[in-house]
């Protein structure tokens, strides 16, 4: 579980920092689409005029179609790196969460086989509290992760122009890009913190392993029938 857990975690973290890195180098995607709705704002009011009016200022209409024109090409660029960026994000968002997920899940289990395998063979309750305790130790860093991926993909959505939320957009880029660069310390130290409560777990399975083995021994029963 240790190796898997590792490599899953890596896998998430590179995701996660390619991610960033897209987001960074995608060029101002706000300004791409600030230009585009002022330019199809400008063709919509000429559109708006009255007939005889339009008649008379074709040449503004031209210079409006030739202006979103450009806002348009202009746009292609940012939005082809912008839905990029969202699909990486959303894989490294869904990474984050099964990685703490399966973290979560291993130390549910694995302190329940230290409580039964305890009360079976009569160990001391001490090794069951402490498999407790490595649980308690660890489940807050995966919560931390879970929570702070999901916050940051919230406040990437809230920040794309082209949503719902576009004429606020703009003020929630900065608090996404902080949010998203302490992220990959908070889940980098979250899933550090799980392999060091990984390891003192398996150090712990070992010693309640090698206490089962004693006792089978001295009770004459088979040693290859312990628990794991």
């Amino acid at each position: 579980m240790v190796r898997i857990f590792s490599v899953l975690a890596v896998l998430a973290l590179l995701s996660l920092a390619g991610n960033f890195l897209t987001g960074l180098v995608g060029g101002d995607f706000q300004a791409a689409a600030r230009d585009k709705r002022l330019a199809q704002q400008q063709l919509a009011q000429w559109e708006r005029l009255p007939r005889a009016v339009r008649q008379q200022q074709r040449a503004q209409r031209q210079a409006a179609q030739q202006a979103l024109a450009a806002a348009e090409a202009a746009f292609r660029g940012p939005r082809r790196w912008m839905t990029l960026h969202m699909f990486v994000g959303s894989v490294a968002a869904l990474m984050t969460v099964l990685v703490s997920s399966v973290a979560i899940t291993y130390f549910i289990g694995t302190s329940r086989w230290c409580q039964e395998v305890c009360q079976t063979y009569g160990l001391a309750p001490e090794l069951a509290q402490r498999a407790q305790a490595i649980k308690r130790r660890a489940f807050p860093w995966s919560l931390a992760a879970i929570l702070t991926v999901v916050g940051v993909v919230g406040l990437g959505a809230a920040a794309d122009p082209s949503g719902a939320n576009w004429q606020h957009s703009a003020a929630l880029v900065l608090p996404h890009f902080l949010l998203a660069a302490v992220s990959l310390l908070v889940v980098g130290a979250a899933f550090w913190v799980q392999l060091m409560r990984m390891h003192e777990n398996h150090a712990l399975i070992e010693t309640i392993l090698a206490e089962v083995r004693r006792i089978r021994a001295a009770r004459h029963l088979p040693v290859e029938e312990v628990p794991a």
